[in-house]
């Protein structure tokens, strides 16, 4: 039995291996995503990779969909939606309306302030002015009765004084003051002089007689003291 024995031609094996390292190796980039920049490679390269027979790595695909799913979330949330800028042009408008129905409202509540203190002012005007319409009636009635006393007609202790004297409390109680005394200055706002002498006995006009004394009602004169008067030449 004879062996067969071969030896290894070194020349032989050098050559291929010098034709292989000559041919060389080429790599097909086929990621879709740009390690660079993020930014998804355009679609007719991925299309030429398919033609060519080279399927896509599942991986890139999924980081390719995530990354496009962040520029739209991106772009959503950069520019505002026609609902929502509708949304706050209606809240805007409301809020308007808002401040519109309450200045009004504090304009009516002034106006409605003003008109009742105006009508009370008035009530309470008129009501003063009934009174002293009705004091300035009965100040005839007073002066009969001061008459009277002067004359010894309504003497003390009668039915008629009694009654006399609870009617000049009742008027009193209205408001209704007298006034007028010899001695008194002469005031031509309080008085009115019916006669005059004069006198050096005074050094300014002097009540010298009250022939019928005033009444007022606080400061306004229902009728003035009419009296005779003295004073210097």
């Amino acid at each position: 039995m004879t062996e067969n024995q071969q030896t290894p031609d070194p020349e032989g094996q050098d050559g291929r291996d010098g034709d292989q390292a000559e041919a060389g190796f080429s790599f097909t980039d086929r990621r879709r995503v740009d390690p660079e920049d993020g930014s998804v490679r355009p679609s007719d390269q991925a299309g030429a990779s398919e033609a060519a027979g080279e399927g896509t790595d599942p991986l890139d695909a999924e980081a390719a969909a995530l990354y496009e799913q962040s520029q739209q979330d991106g772009d959503a949330s950069g520019a505002p939606s026609e609902d929502a800028s509708g949304e706050s042009s209606r809240i805007a408008e409301l809020e308007q309306q808002v401040n519109d129905l309450g200045e009004e409202l504090k304009r009516s509540q002034a106006e409605y302030v003003n008109s009742r203190r105006r009508i009370e002012n008035t009530a309470q005007v008129e009501k003063q002015a009934a009174t002293e319409r009705v004091l300035a009636s009965l100040i005839g009635v007073l002066d009969d009765i001061e008459l009277g006393r002067q004359h010894g007609d309504i003497a003390e202790g009668t039915p008629f004084h009694s009654i006399a004297a609870k009617l000049e409390d009742v008027l009193r109680g209205q408001g209704l003051e007298r006034y007028g005394e010899v001695g008194d200055v002469f005031d031509p706002s309080l008085h009115e002089a019916l006669m005059h002498e004069d006198s050096d006995a005074v050094e300014v006009n002097t009540v010298k007689l009250v022939m019928q004394p005033g009444y007022k009602v606080g400061e306004r004169v229902l009728r003035p003291a009419r009296v005779g008067t003295e004073g210097p030449q």
